[in-house]
C-alpha cells in the first residue's frame, strides 16, 4: 500500500514539472531583447513562470512522504534552469533552500544537489554554510549512541556532511572559507566512542584545499595538532587529513612530507615554505559557478538513503 502511495506521489510531482516542456523547448529569453511570449528568444507562450512553479511546489511538499518531498525538490530545481534566467534568482534559491531543514536526509540531499551551482550566491553561502554546521553537529551527537536509527543517520549523514562542503566550496568566495573554517576547528579529538573527526576531517579538508586560498590551506594544517598524538584514537583521523594535505601539496607541485608520529610539526613547516605561494583572499563571488563540482556531476540524485558512507 505504501509502495503504491509513493508512485501516485511521485507521478504527481511528476507532474508538476509537464508544463515546463514548451519552457525547455524555448531558447532562454534574450538580455535587452524584449518580446512577446513565443517569438525567437523569449520563453514559449505556455511556459509556467517561476512563482507558479514555487505554488506548486510548495503544494507537493506537504506530503508526509519524503521520497515524493525529494522528488519534489529535484522537479522545481531541474525545471528552473529552463526559465530565462536559468533559476538564478533569490526567490528561487531561498524556496528551494528551505527545504535544506527538512528532517529527513534524502530530501535535504536533494537540496543540496540542486543548491551545487547556478544559484543564487548570497542565498546559497548562507544556506549551505549553516546546514554544514548543523549536519555536523547531529552526527557527533548521535555517534554515541547505539541503536540502528542513529547509525544509518551517521552513515548517510557522514555523505551528506560531504556532499555540502563540496558545493559550498563550488561557489569560491571568502565567505565559503570562512564557513568552513569555522567548522573544521569545532573537529575534537576521537574518543573511544566517538569517531567524529575521522569520518569528516577529511571531507571538509578536501572542500577547503580545492577553495585553495592561504587561509583555507593554513586552517587544515592548523588542524593537524588536533591529531598530533598519532597513536590510539587519533590515528585514523591523523592518516586521513595527512592522505588529503599529501594529494593536495602533490596537485600543486609542492612535495609533501610523509607520514610520522611527528606529522604535525612537519606540515606547519611546510606551511612556513610555501604558504605564501597560495592566494591570500578569493574576494567576493559576483555569479554563481554554472555546473556543478566534479564529484557530484554523476550522481545529482537524492540520497537513496541506503548504503553506508564511503
Amino acid at each position: 500500500m505504501k509502495a503504491e502511495t509513493t508512485r501516485l506521489l511521485l507521478a504527481a510531482v511528476l507532474l508538476l514539472a509537464a508544463p515546463l516542456a514548451g519552457a525547455q523547448k524555448a531558447p532562454p529569453g534574450a538580455p535587452g531583447k524584449p518580446g512577446a511570449p513565443g517569438q525567437p528568444g523569449q520563453p514559449a507562450a505556455d511556459a509556467p513562470d517561476e512563482k507558479s512553479l514555487v505554488r506548486d511546489y510548495d503544494k507537493a511538499l506537504k506530503t508526509r512522504d519524503a521520497a515524493a518531498r525529494a522528488a519534489a525538490v529535484m522537479a522545481l530545481g531541474d525545471a528552473s534552469r529552463a526559465l530565462p534566467d536559468g533559476g538564478h534568482s533569490k526567490y528561487l534559491a531561498k524556496a528551494l533552500a528551505r527545504s535544506v531543514e527538512d528532517e529527513d536526509l534524502e530530501v535535504q540531499s536533494a537540496v543540496v544537489a540542486q543548491l551545487a551551482w547556478g544559484r543564487d550566491v548570497e542565498t546559497v553561502l548562507d544556506a549551505l554554510g549553516t546546514h554544514v554546521e548543523t549536519v555536523r553537529k547531529e552526527i557527533e551527537r548521535r555517534s554515541t549512541r547505539p541503536d540502528d536509527e542513529s547509525k544509518s543517520y551517521v552513515n548517510r549523514g557522514t555523505r551528506l556532511f560531504g556532499d555540502t562542503c563540496k558545493a559550498l566550496a563550488n561557489y569560491r568566495d571568502d565567505r565559503a572559507v570562512e564557513a568552513l573554517a569555522s567548522i573544521i576547528q569545532r573537529l575534537r579529538e576521537n574518543t573511544e566512542s566517538n569517531d567524529t573527526s575521522s569520518r569528516l576531517v577529511g571531507r571538509i579538508a578536501e572542500a577547503l584545499l580545492d577553495l585553495g586560498s592561504r587561509d583555507a590551506v593554513e586552517i587544515c594544517i592548523r588542524q593537524t595538532q588536533t591529531y598530533a598524538d598519532v597513536d590510539g584514537y587519533q590515528e585514523t583521523a591523523a592518516k586521513e587529513l595527512h592522505r588529503v594535505l599529501a594529494i593536495f601539496a602533490t596537485r600543486v607541485g609542492k612535495a609533501p612530507p610523509d607520514f610520522s608520529n611527528t606529522f604535525s610539526v612537519a606540515w606547519d613547516n611546510w606551511f612556513e615554505k610555501h604558504g605564501s605561494s597560495f592566494p591570500k583572499k578569493l574576494g567576493k563571488l559576483k555569479e554563481p559557478p554554472g555546473q556543478a563540482p566534479a564529484e557530484m556531476q554523476e550522481g545529482q540524485q537524492p540520497d537513496d538513503g541506503g548504503a553506508a558512507a564511503r
